[in-house]
């Protein structure tokens, strides 16, 4: 409103009346509102599309799965035994690898491992096994971890049994004290015991060094 104002004033110090200052301002109005319907404006540029750098939402890449070749000599099936180590369901895959042992060295009947059974145990099983536990526990768990330290601690079996913590200063455990999780002691697991379908059924790993040292001492671990 200001501006209209100012607008007479200046027409009305010009000479102008108060009448005619009104019309001239009112003509000017009228001009300018023609002017406007003749002025076609620019279209309005879209709006910039901002792509950020960074996605939105982020799937981290799949881990690569190396698998194991389940190869045997005598036909046993590690499909059970591979599915217990990837779900790490490391006392159900524990017990599971007792009872393929047995059954690959025809040894069921007796429950256990004797000396001759463990030396004459197929190669290309015992690898299997080995590989399954090893590639399943970040390299924590398996035969040849076991034979690793067995050989750091000068192939001394007490030193070894309280190094995986199947004993403490040399009284050993029962199966219910081992542990069972990826935190386990390096080389805690597969643990050498009788047929675990007999339930707290354990052999003592102190009394039964020879058999386990065998499996230790294999040249291809």
């Amino acid at each position: 409103m200001e501006w209209v104002i100012g607008t007479l004033i200046a027409l009305i110090a010009d000479g102008a009346t108060a009448v005619q200052a009104w019309v001239v301002w009112k003509q000017h109005r009228v001009e300018e509102a023609e002017r406007l319907k003749k002025f076609t404006p620019l279209p309005r540029p879209a709006a910039p599309v901002i792509t950020s750098v960074f996605p939105t939402t982020y799937s981290p890449p799949p881990i690569p799965y190396v698998g194991v070749v389940l190869a045997s000599e005598v036909g046993a099936n590690y499909t059970k035994l591979q599915d217990l180590l990837v779900a790490r369901k490391y006392k159900e895959a524990d017990q599971e690898t007792a009872l393929l042992m047995l059954w690959v060295a025809c040894r069921e009947k007796e429950g256990w491992l004797d000396t001759e059974s463990i030396n004459e145990f197929p190669c290309q099983d015992l690898r299997t096994i080995d590989q399954l536990w090893v590639q399943n526990s970040n390299g924590r768990f398996g035969f040849s971890v076991q034979k690793e330290i067995y050989n750091q601690v000068g192939k001394d079996w007490v030193k070894f049994a309280d190094q995986v913590e199947w004993s403490v200063a040399g009284k050993p455990k029962g199966y219910q004290q081992l542990m069972f999780e990826m935190r386990a002691p390096k080389g805690h697991l597969p643990y050498p015991h009788y047929n675990p379908l007999v339930p707290f059924v354990h052999y003592n790993p102190l009394a039964v060094w020879g058999e386990v040292i065998s499996l230790l001492s294999r040249r291809d671990l």
